[in-house]
């Protein structure tokens, strides 16, 4: 069995110490800067709250389904229902995609 370095136990806290700095700075300064100035961040606040709806839409119509399926890969219906929900979810935002690229083609032509 191989004893480990006292060096390198200090290495890996320390890069656990910084990996949670770094997380922490990345989570915490642009809610700083959003809550800064509302008027600026308006727009991407709108596209959050328009990505949770959709969730939330997608999350409350999917069905929790059960079956042999389901069962043989111990899926609860509760998971069933958060797959389902994650699945429509992207339908929703690829259909929303492809209809803000037509509409701006087609907008495009007319100008």
């Amino acid at each position: 069995m191989q004893e480990s370095s006292p060096l390198i136990n200090i290495g890996l806290y320390l890069t656990y110490i910084l990996f949670a700095v770094a997380a922490i700075t990345a989570i915490v300064f642009p809610i700083i800067q959003t809550f800064g100035d509302l008027k600026k961040a308006k727009g991407g606040l709108i596209g959050i709250g328009i990505l949770l709806a959709v969730l939330l839409i997608a999350f409350l119509v999917s069905p929790a389904e059960t079956g042999l399926f389901y069962e043989k890969h111990d899926i609860s219906p509760t998971a069933s229902r958060v797959i389902g929900a994650g699945l429509l979810a992207t339908y929703i935002v690829f259909a929303g995609v492809v209809i803000s690229i037509l509409y701006a083609e087609v907008a495009k032509l007319f100008k």
